[in-house]
């Protein structure tokens, strides 16, 4: 009972382990990369902004400590990035650590170089490198690690592009006498070069599985997204291409492209396989799309080897498009026959619906004579209801703004009548006192009226803006540019704008306007003249349009 629940629970984990595989969308994980490669111009300048800082520090610094630093970092920025340049920095790394007379580091950067050179196809340069490294005086353990597992890495480039079966079995054979080197130097196996190292034989020597485990770890020492992840991502790939697992294999690659994309990484090996994968499954436009997005990162790289394995990708890709092309060519050719088929069918259906349109030529005329008259029926009556809504929209308009006045001037009549009361109060009081002195100074001056005209023009300012904010610049609108009023307050209007403020109101007697404003009959005409000679367009319909402001 118990041995048959076991075998009913690895099942079941079984099959939620089939159902996770399956249930990878490779779509979404496209889509994901096509929309990465839209901002490749931004992860770009992160890099660069990066390398300008680093060029700077180094430009204000003549410490060979600090010099050194800053062109190792340089070195790292530029490693997958533009390798001329990567190049350039770790010899100048080698130069300082040389006069630091530290052989440790020498040692180490001549390494980066010469592994940077094998990335670059550049095996020749590689090899000498190597060479002159004397392998007995390097007191590293970790430097010596890293030089047999470099020589491996020649070896194992040597063989894979050799073509020649004799040397190419002889290259893979010094591949495996290094990797045996490196158990000797006693330097710990469980970081990331080391364990990738042993996914590599693993790899080579067809062990899938094997390989796989060795990547498992490499995985859970990486960070998610960095370039470090990119190159495990990869290997991933290849481990699950050896085990026949394509969907893992797809998801993997496309990992690997897009960490490379978000990182501003030019040495896009994930891109072109991916992109021959893609080929090899029939989608032409996204395998295009991604060879000549890794075509121009291998521009920037500047490397002959990443060249000569994306052209043979990039030909085939033309080729199959071209074929493609012909397919279509030969599919419209049979759309165009079809065509004319239908083309004469066609004309007779059009000949037979003209002979039956003619019979229906004297009902169609009756009916369009009828519908003539109804439309013009139509017309009056549509006519009608536009005035009628234009009036509704007239009277609401005005019942607004004697509401809204209205209720202004109660609120002034009963701040009026206090105000009378307080002086009336106040004159009470000197009368009774016969201070006819502080009476006549009190009434002597304008000084009352001038402050209640003054209070009942920013009354009469406030309640219209309220109700016509947008007033003054459509006012403005209806006058030539060097003719336009500017106010010094927005909440305040002058007396040229009250007019035409009182004018917007229905108030157009120049009389009734001069009594509000306490200025002659004649002045107000002036102003109104004056504002109505800056008008563009006709000034005689000036104030037609001023009165339609707001509506």
């Amino acid at each position: 009972m118990k041995k048959n629940f076991i075998l009913a629970f690895l099942l079941l984990l079984s099959c939620l382990n089939v159902t996770a595989a399956v249930s990878i969308d490779l779509e979404q994980e496209y889509r994901k990369l096509d929309e990465a490669i839209e901002r490749t111009d931004q992860y770009v300048q992160e890099r660069e902004n990066r390398i300008r800082a680093y060029k700077t520090a180094r430009g204000n610094i003549n410490n060979d400590r600090a010099q050194y630093e800053l062109s190792r970092n340089l070195y790292e920025e530029y490693r997958p990035y533009m390798s001329d340049s990567a190049i350039h920095y770790i010899s100048r790394c080698i130069i300082l650590a040389e006069r630091m007379n530290d052989r440790i580091r020498a040692d180490e950067c001549r390494l980066l170089l010469a592994f940077q050179c094998i990335e670059s196809g550049m095996y020749h340069e590689a090899m000498d490198v190597l060479n002159s490294i004397d392998e007995k005086r390097i007191n590293d353990a970790n430097n010596l690690r890293c030089y047999y597992g470099t020589f491996a890495h020649l070896y194992q480039e040597l063989g894979y592009y050799c073509k020649v079966p004799s040397l190419q079995g002889k290259y893979y054979a010094k591949q495996d006498e290094y990797y045996q080197l490196i158990d000797t130097t006693g330097v710990s196996m469980n970081d990331d070069k080391a364990l990738q190292m042993r996914e590599i034989q693993r790899f080579a020597a067809g062990d899938g599985k094997g390989a796989l485990h060795f990547s498992d770890l490499r995985l859970k020492q990486v960070k998610e997204g960095s370039h470090e992840y990119a190159i495990v991502a990869f290997y991933r790939y290849l481990d699950y291409s050896l085990l026949g697992d394509s969907v893992q294999a797809r998801y993997w690659v496309t990992q690997s492209a897009l960490s490379d994309v978000k990182n501003a990484v030019m040495d896009q090996g994930a891109m072109w396989e991916l992109a021959n994968k893609l080929m090899s499954d029939g989608d032409l436009d996204r395998a295009y799309r991604y060879i000549h997005f890794a075509w121009q990162c291998a521009s920037k790289f500047n490397t002959v080897k990443r060249n000569s394995q994306i052209s043979p990708v990039l030909t085939a890709i033309s080729d199959n498009y071209e074929a493609s092309l012909k397919r279509a060519n030969r599919l419209l050719g049979v759309l165009a026959v079809v065509s004319s088929l239908l083309a004469v069918l066609f004309m007779m259906i059009l000949f037979y619906s003209n002979s039956q349109r003619k019979k229906l030529a004297l009902a169609r005329n009756e009916l369009s004579n009828s519908n003539t008259q109804l439309a013009q029926l139509n017309s009056q009556l549509s006519d009608l209801n536009s005035q009628l809504i234009k009036t509704n929209v007239q009277l609401n308009e005005s019942n607004r703004v004697k509401d809204e006045y209205v209720g202004r001037f109660i609120h002034l009549c009963s701040f009026y009548i206090d105000r009378l009361d307080e002086m009336r109060k106040r004159v009470n009081k000197m009368v009774k006192s016969k201070d006819m002195d502080a009476l006549y100074k009190f009434t002597e001056g304008n000084e009352l009226r001038d402050k209640n005209l003054t209070e009942l023009y920013e009354m009469f300012d406030s309640t219209f803006l309220h109700l016509f904010p947008n007033f003054v610049d459509d006012f403005n609108a209806l006058l030539r540019p060097e003719c336009r009023i500017t106010l010094p307050d927005k909440g305040t209007l002058n007396t040229d704008v009250r007019i035409f403020a009182l004018i917007r109101l229905g108030i157009e007697d120049s009389s009734r306007i001069a009594e509000f404003l306490h200025y002659s009959v004649n002045t107000i005409y002036n102003y109104r003249a004056k504002i109505k000679n800056g008008a563009q367009g006709n000034r005689d319909s000036f104030e037609s349009r001023v009165k339609a402001i707001g509506m």
